[in-house]
């Protein structure tokens, strides 16, 4: 009779052996115990005992495997290319599971931690497409858009603020995006479609907190542009909101002085390059 439970006993084991639901929880249980170099290999049996099944019929235990060890790659072993085979395989297998929203977001992550710029706001744009009306898309967008502006592609800025703004127009990050489009136009050298961009933003969002700002940026595409009475009006309406008021009055001085040398010629412009604001200079007084 013992021999014959001993028999049974060793079967059950043998099943667990090549069991992928009993290698799922015991991974699932080890990364509760703060094991991830455990629980990895058991995330990795249950990928290898299902390597060579149709991905659909086993999804139950596949997709969980896959972002399981995926996660344990990225969060606690730091083993980035790991980790992104799995995510990538997950997002190959089952493009529109709802983990392969976050697992696209995830991989983003990981491709700007490497300083691989490009494919991080490859795969945000990914995301965007294959799941538009996903949680945070709007987000995610607007990530993108600074991604395309940090690497100089001011076009696909261009272009995608007017996706996300056309897509998502009661977003909080249109105006994000707007303001980004300006300052993209304005890095193109084409200042005149930047004094309009802005004047659309303020047009749509006149009363946002970042109103102000934007205007602080239209006047100094005014300044460049050589229009400084027009800056110096852009800078007044500024400074009914601005979070820097004292910092908008120096602007406004130094531009001011700067017209006046610019009525004398004899005397030597010392502000002929728009400075940082860092408030007022010694001796200068608030300008009200």
């Amino acid at each position: 009779m013992r021999a014959w439970a001993l028999a049974a006993l060793g079967l059950t084991l043998a099943g667990c052996v090549g069991d992928p639901a009993a290698h799922l929880e015991r991974a699932r249980e080890l990364s509760f115990q703060r094991q991830p170099e455990k629980a990895l290999l058991q995330y990795e049996e249950v990928l290898s005992l299902l390597a060579k099944k149709d991905p659909q019929k086993v999804r139950a235990f596949l997709l969980p495997a896959l972002k399981g060890a995926g996660d344990v790659c990225f969060l606690e072993l730091k083993r980035f290319p790991r980790a992104i085979e799995h995510y990538r395989s997950l997002v190959n297998h089952f493009p529109d599971a709802d983990e392969a929203l976050e697992a696209r977001a995830t991989l983003s992550e990981i491709y700007r931690a490497l300083g691989e710029r490009r494919a991080a706001v490859a795969e945000l744009t990914a995301l965007v497409q294959s799941f538009p009306k996903g949680p945070d898309a709007d987000r995610y967008q607007y990530q993108a858009i600074s991604g395309y502006f940090e690497l100089g592609d001011f076009d696909q800025v261009l272009l995608e603020a007017r996706v996300l703004q056309t897509r998502y127009p009661e977003s909080r990050w249109a105006i994000e995006a707007q303001l980004l489009a300006a300052e993209a136009l304005a890095a193109q050298g084409q200042k005149k479609r930047s004094i309009e961009a802005y004047d659309q933003l303020l047009r749509r969002w006149p009363d946002d907190a970042l109103a102000p700002v934007a205007r602080v940026e239209q006047a100094r595409v005014y300044s460049e542009l050589g229009e400084d009475a027009k800056a110096v009006e852009v800078l007044v309406e500024a400074l009914k909101a601005h979070p820097n008021p004292m910092g908008i009055q120096a602007e406004i001085a130094r531009l001011r002085r700067r017209m006046g040398v610019r009525r004398m010629p004899d005397k030597f412009d010392h502000s002929a390059a728009w400075p940082e604001f860092h408030g007022l200079l010694p001796g200068e007084r608030e300008v009200y």
